[in-house]
């Protein structure tokens, strides 16, 4: 599979001769969208590793902010600006082109750059919850890595795999791991919604919204998402063999099998419409 894609503009190739000192290729690189894309993935992905060691709730704020600044470039460039941009998780319904013309609710809730920033809007907004930073920081991660291998040690400093063992390794990780990671991303969000589910039920500050919301969410990329579907799947089958197990009462595999049924049974009905078949990111 190929990486997740949230870039603002085409990556950059490695300059065979670089022009101007490197303070001046540095200040060049940054007065674009994309450089500021990239500084929002690099907030997230410092601040998830600052906070897994604090769990200071200034530096949770932070990293949210962080996740709204980077996707809500790609928002402003998709409906304000008409750019092409292609899906943030790597497994895009479509390609945006997007103006004031094909502006739309159903265009809202099937873009998935859209659906991650309200839920990164809601996340910053509610009670801390930790485990909710970990698929933004799986997809900062793999930016990041690919932005400074692509696009900023290769202009500013003329570093390339090409020339450079250490990121020739970084490359060859971002490529490896690209498609694993979005099967990652979809096996941490059914947690999320577990975890989030257990909350509601002790009655935590907020969690029947919060677990509503984030119950809409997974809906929707399940409708659009084929890594989500097939952790539902990967999961469906790893329970199906738990319960399946003779020590497990029959009061139990009877609740299970129907908890089962219902749940196919709602991913019959489609929250959003898909008005293209989906296709590989670029």
């Amino acid at each position: 599979m190929t990486a997740p894609n949230n870039s603002t503009g085409k990556e950059s190739t490695a300059h065979k001769e670089l022009k101007g000192t490197v303070k001046e290729r540095l200040v060049s690189l940054t007065e674009n969208l994309q450089f500021a894309w990239f500084a929002g993935h690099a907030v997230v992905l410092l601040c998830s590793f600052l906070y897994l060691f604090s769990f200071n709730r200034i530096v949770y704020r932070i990293a949210y902010l962080g996740v709204l600044h980077s996707f809500g470039i790609i928002i402003y460039q998709q409906y304000y600006q008409g750019n092409k941009t292609g899906s943030t998780s790597g497994n895009a319904s479509s390609t945006h082109t997007n103006g004031a013309s094909n502006f739309s609710l159903n265009s809202l809730i099937n873009d998935e750059n859209v659906l991650y920033f309200v839920l990164a809007a809601m996340w910053l907004l509610t009670s801390i919850f930790s485990m909710s930073l970990v698929p933004y920081s799986l997809f900062s991660l793999f930016h990041v890595l690919k932005y400074l291998q692509n696009v900023l040690l290769p202009v500013v400093f003329g570093i390339s795999k090409e020339n450079n063992n250490t990121v020739a390794t970084v490359a060859k990780f971002t490529h490896t791991y690209n498609e694993r990671c979005m099967y990652w991303v979809g096996t941490s969000e059914i947690v999320i919604v577990v975890l989030l589910f257990l909350r509601a039920l002790l009655w935590y500050p907020s969690s029947w919204i919060v677990l509503i919301t984030d119950l809409l969410f997974l809906k929707l990329r399940y409708e659009n998402s084929k890594y989500t579907k097939a952790a539902f799947s990967q999961c469906r089958v790893r329970l199906d063999g738990i319960i399946s197990h003779p020590s497990i009462p029959p009061q139990i595999k009877s609740a299970y099998n129907l908890a089962k049924t219902k749940l196919i049974e709602i991913s019959h009905y489609q929250l959003g419409r898909v008005d293209e078949p989906e296709k590989k990111a670029m």
